[in-house]
């Protein structure tokens, strides 16, 4: 073979692996899409690129389905390396995230507007699947180290064992005993004694019964502003969860409405994991054992809320926390 019949062939294999790579890259952006654009953009490849994605995306199925062996059980969830992009990936909000959330214990997210916070915190239940454009990389693993990403774990499941309590009370435009008994109804449980219990069980749960006992089929959008938020906690608790999302709770409510929030948390956490997102330092030294900083994307720091307070590591958590950046 000639020399320039050699150079030739080389850059011929040259180009050939490019491509391929080429060609794995791009059908790895469409497997980390969200369910609504992951069609979409399967249509615009190749015949080709479509073979390819066949071949990964099974191998990526049973990597998924596959538990993690090194799951420690004392934690709730191991977030590892995990990316996330808002508008086709126009915009990253979520930067190679580690993080071991324990069970049984209160972890305070905090840091500046923006920072990544809340998208993080509706990962945890997968609720950012539903918004489209959205993409991820990278795994988070949840009770005994199922993948969130696994079929085997489905949304409803999810949402079931991972409840969310939004910074707005939502309360449903109907009954308090309704709301309460919304979710056991919609799992198959009809019976009314069983009902009963539930919702009184659950309202004294959210430490609402003594306030609500007597008025039950009132409705829920009727009580204050505080007792609407705790209604909201004893709808989440009635699906009996392992883990409490809490996104700024209590942010829009009064000083006392706000105690009786935080000490409710504590309470709770003897049964649940509760992860709250707060704006509020004072708040996060209150109710939580650990606390995570994030800054731009980034988990910049996490430890026990006391080491994080008193002697932060890194220099952005102690200017964050000193009221420097903001």
């Amino acid at each position: 073979m000639s020399d320039t019949s050699k150079i030739k062939k080389t850059e011929e294999t040259s180009e050939s692996i490019d491509q391929q790579q080429a060609d794995a890259a791009k059908i790895s952006a469409v497997l980390a899409s969200g369910v609504f654009t992951r069609w979409m953009k399967y249509s615009k490849l190749t015949d080709k690129q479509k073979e390819l994605y066949k071949v990964i995306s099974k191998k990526s199925k049973e990597n998924v389905d596959t538990l993690k062996k090194n799951f420690n059980r004392e934690n709730i969830f191991e977030v590892e390396n995990f990316n996330f992009w808002y508008d086709n990936r126009s915009k990253q909000a979520l930067k190679d995230v580690e993080m071991k959330i324990k069970r049984n214990k209160v972890t305070a997210l905090i840091g500046p507007s923006g920072c990544g916070k809340s998208t993080f915190i509706r990962c945890l239940n997968r609720m950012n699947d539903q918004i489209e454009n959205t993409s991820s990389e990278g795994n988070i693993y949840f009770d005994k180290g199922i993948n969130l990403k696994s079929k085997k774990l489905n949304t409803l499941e999810l949402t079931t064992r991972v409840g969310m309590i939004f910074q707005k009370p939502s309360p449903f435009p109907m009954s308090i005993y309704e709301n309460v008994a919304y979710g056991p109804r919609s799992h198959g449980i009809n019976d009314k004694k069983t009902l009963d219990h539930l919702v009184e069980e659950s309202l004294k749960g959210a430490a609402l019964w003594d306030e609500v006992r007597h008025n039950l089929f009132d409705l829920g959008t009727s009580l204050s502003g505080g007792q609407q938020q705790r209604l909201c906690i004893a709808r989440a608790i009635a699906l009996k969860p392992e883990t409490l999302l809490m996104d700024e709770p209590t942010s829009g409510l009064d000083p006392i409405a706000t105690s009786k929030i935080e000490v409710l948390i504590n309470q709770l956490k003897q049964h649940f994991t509760i992860i709250i997102v707060t704006h509020s330092m004072a708040q996060a030294q209150r109710v939580s054992d650990e606390t995570a900083f994030f800054y731009q994307g980034n988990v910049i720091e996490m430890g026990t809320t006391k080491q994080m307070f008193t002697s932060p590591k890194n220099k952005k958590t102690r200017e964050y926390i000193s009221g420097k950046i903001g």
